[in-house]
């Protein structure tokens, strides 16, 4: 709820609006999504494996169960 005081252009006589709802502009909101899939042998969740995420040289790498390094 707000309240705003609007001078009239005669300046003699001032407005009170009360109870107004402003509406928040829409954004448009702009994203890529890429299946996360083993980098190896390209298996994602849907084939029932589970996808470990790792990076590597500053790359994001996704990896399976299966070839996950041992280093992780």
């Amino acid at each position: 709820m707000s309240q705003i005081l609007a001078p009239r252009q005669n300046r003699n006589e001032i407005l009170l609006f009360q109870d107004l709802y402003f509406v928040k502009k829409v954004s448009a909101l702009k994203t890529a999504v890429k299946e996360a899939v083993c980098s190896i042998c390209e298996n994602g969740l849907e084939d029932g494996v589970s996808i470990t995420a790792k990076t590597i040289r500053e790359k994001t790498r996704f990896f399976c169960q299966y070839h996950l390094p041992v280093d992780f």
